[in-house]
Order: C-alpha cells, then sequence, then structure tokens
C-alpha cells in the first residue's frame, strides 16, 4: 500500500468525519437562522464531494498513474467542492442579496473548465489533454482569487456594519473566524501547485486538513452563537421599491434633521433613550440598534440620524459609553465586586472588552482604576 494512497485514505475519512460533525450539530443548534443554516448546506455539499473525489482517486488511482491524469480529475472536482465552500463562507459573511453575481462568475468560470477539459479530451482522445490543462489551472486558480477577494471585500464590509449597530464587542469572533478563514484560503492558493506536482501533496495535504478542522470548529462554534439578527444584517435584501422608499424618506429625514435639535422630536427621543437606560436597557448583551428602536418606539433609521447629527457619534460608541459611565459607578459603589460581575452587570459581552474600554478611555485597567479611586477616596 502505497504512500499516496494512505494519504488519499486519510482524507477520505477526514472529509466523513466532518461531515458527520455538520450533520450532529444542526441537531443541536440553539436556534434555527436561516442565514447559517444555508451556509452549512454549502459546506456540507463541498465536504461530501470532496469525499468523493478522494474516494474515486483511490479506487481508480488516477494520481497513482499520472501527475496529468490526477491533476484533471482533481481540477474538475476540486473547482465545484472549493466553490460550495466559499458560498458557505460568502452567505455568512454577505450582506446584501446580490449573491447572483458570485454565482454567474463561479458557474462560469466552471463551464469554461469544463470545456476546456473536453477540448483537450476529444483532441487527445485521453485524460491526457496536454497544454489544455494548464489552461485548467489557470481557470481554477482564478476562480479561488475571486472566491478569496469577495469574500475579504464582505468581511470588511460585515465588520464595519456590525460596529455600527452593534453594542456588543465582535473583535474576539472576527479575529479567531477570519484566522480560520485565511488560513483555509492560504492552503487554497498553494493548491494549483500541489495538483501538477504529487510530491507536494504530502506537504499541503496535512497542512490543508489542519487548516480545514480549524474552520471546521470555528464554523460550528459560530452555530452555537449565531444570533438570527437577519433584520440587522440583511437591510439590502429588502425588494427594490421598499429600499427605494426608504432611501427617499431617510433622504428627507436628513435634509431636515439639520433642525431636529431644536425641535420637539429630538427632545422626545432623547428622552425615551433616557427612560431606556434608567430601566437598564443597556444590560442586555444582545442589544443593537434594531432592538433599541423596538424598545423605544423610535424608527431605526430616524434614531441613526439622531445619533448621528444630534449627539454626533454612532450607538456603539453611545451605548459603550452608557456602559463604561455605569461600570464605574458600580467599581465605586460596590468596591468588592469582581471585573466579571461588573462586565455581565454593565452589559459588556465580556472582561476583556471591560478591560480595552478602560485601557482606551482611562489609560489603566479597571483594577488600576479602582486602586486610584480608592487612594484618591482616602486622601480626601
Amino acid at each position: 500500500m502505497s504512500n499516496l494512497y494512505l494519504l488519499q485514505f486519510a482524507c477520505f475519512l477526514f472529509m466523513l468525519f466532518n461531515a458527520l460533525v455538520l450533520l450532529i450539530t444542526r441537531m443541536q443548534a440553539k436556534w434555527i437562522s436561516p442565514r447559517y443554516e444555508r451556509s452549512r448546506r454549502f459546506v456540507l455539499a463541498g465536504i461530501i464531494g470532496m469525499a468523493a473525489q478522494f474516494f474515486a482517486q483511490m479506487c481508480y488511482g488516477f494520481r497513482a498513474t499520472n501527475d496529468a491524469m490526477g491533476a484533471t480529475i482533481n481540477i474538475l472536482i476540486y473547482t465545484p467542492c472549493f466553490s460550495l465552500i466559499a458560498l458557505g463562507i460568502y452567505h455568512i459573511e454577505a450582506t446584501h442579496m446580490r449573491r447572483w453575481r458570485i454565482y454567474a462568475v463561479s458557474s462560469a468560470i466552471y463551464v469554461a473548465i469544463v470545456t476546456s477539459f473536453g477540448i483537450g479530451y476529444f483532441q487527445h482522445d485521453s485524460l491526457h489533454i496536454g497544454n489544455w490543462l494548464y489552461v485548467m489551472l489557470a481557470l481554477f486558480a482564478i476562480n479561488m482569487v475571486y472566491f478569496i477577494v469577495s469574500i475579504i471585500q464582505e468581511m470588511i464590509k460585515r465588520r464595519r456594519m456590525l460596529e455600527k449597530l452593534s453594542g456588543r464587542d465582535i473583535l474576539p469572533y472576527v479575529r479567531y473566524s477570519q484566522a480560520s478563514v485565511f488560513l483555509l484560503f492560504l492552503i487554497a492558493l498553494i493548491t494549483p501547485l500541489a495538483i501538477l506536482f504529487t510530491p507536494l501533496l504530502y506537504i499541503v495535504g496535512p497542512l490543508g486538513l489542519v487548516s480545514f478542522l480549524f474552520f471546521i470548529l470555528s464554523f460550528v462554534a459560530l452555530g452555537y452563537s449565531y444570533v438570527p439578527t437577519e433584520d440587522l444584517l440583511n437591510e439590502d435584501e429588502q425588494p427594490i421599491s421598499e429600499t427605494t422608499d426608504n432611501h427617499n424618506s431617510t433622504g428627507i429625514e436628513e435634509a431636515n434633521y439639520s433642525c431636529l435639535h431644536n425641535d420637539k422630536r429630538g427632545e422626545e427621543i432623547q428622552k425615551k433613550l433616557d427612560e431606556w437606560c434608567a430601566v437598564l436597557g443597556y444590560k442586555d448583551g444582545n442589544a443593537n440598534l434594531l432592538s433599541l428602536s423596538h424598545s423605544i418606539n423610535v424608527p431605526k433609521e430616524e434614531l441613526s440620524l439622531y445619533f448621528d447629527h444630534c449627539l454626533k457619534t454612532t450607538f456603539r460608541l453611545w451605548l459603550s459609553d452608557i456602559r463604561f459611565r455605569a461600570a464605574k459607578k458600580m467599581m465605586i459603589e460596590f468596591p468588592n465586586y469582581s471585573n466579571d460581575i461588573i462586565s455581565s452587570e454593565c452589559g459588556f459581552s465580556s472582561r476583556t472588552h471591560l478591560y480595552r474600554i478602560f485601557k482606551a478611555r482611562e489609560g489603566c485597567t479597571p483594577t488600576d482604576w479602582r486602586e486610584q479611586n480608592r487612594s484618591n477616596n482616602h486622601k480626601a
């Protein structure tokens, strides 16, 4: 039994294991999110396709027979599998409905790959398709680069949107999930070379399995904490007419908002915000602009404009400031409370978030601030 066969067998079992993990964790989902479940189906289909590819290589020995023949089969199967997994990532990150564009481009590229294979096959009457293999490989690389660039763009857009609309600290999730995706993309970019040269498979293969495991663990972990806030993230997925109406109404409001601070409406909104803070609404760690607008019965667009034009801030910064002041007040009133309790009681997503806020605004840790406050009180 050759080393290549053992590597293919290990990859086959590994893909089946990951498929089983995705199936089992679907049964344990805390809530059903259409966005996440759509991504799970894409990733699962890609994994099953990869498993089928490794099984075919084991049974028919394309790679064992010849590098070129194995590379041809790899490209034909890897392309749709990579596209499906990439689409799964894209659906998690995308914030608009223009997904038809990425479907169309990836489909066109795959049609070009199959066409190149067909031309090469009929010219040579075998799986040894000559220079057409390099055409297929170039198209495969273009397909990967297109997906990677598109996904990175969506990651940046989604992060900015969440930072604007959400009061939670999303940096830990962004850091780890993006790390798993970037590692997976790095291996994907090396794959075209490994496809051509079998010796590279013994290096890229194990690295690919490790990166894929990291990605699956990150993806599954996301499933346990993915809050179904499609209304918050999918603003652009409304019907065109509705979106146009919203943009028109928002434009009218924005034009008249310069004088809102002198208007009774501005006073009403501020009063409602004060009442929301008085009943400790900021303690909800999942609070966002949408939930706040529902709580105080003010349209989200109008509320966002109020923060921008009247308070000269964003919802995220405003809520962070409210929680920061509440944390300092609680530290003074309850000096024996731990930082974990303080962060939880004031709505911070984690103790790390509390530390970062104090470092940014006070230049010290919460513990140091306590000590300084106690020293000042004793001197007084």
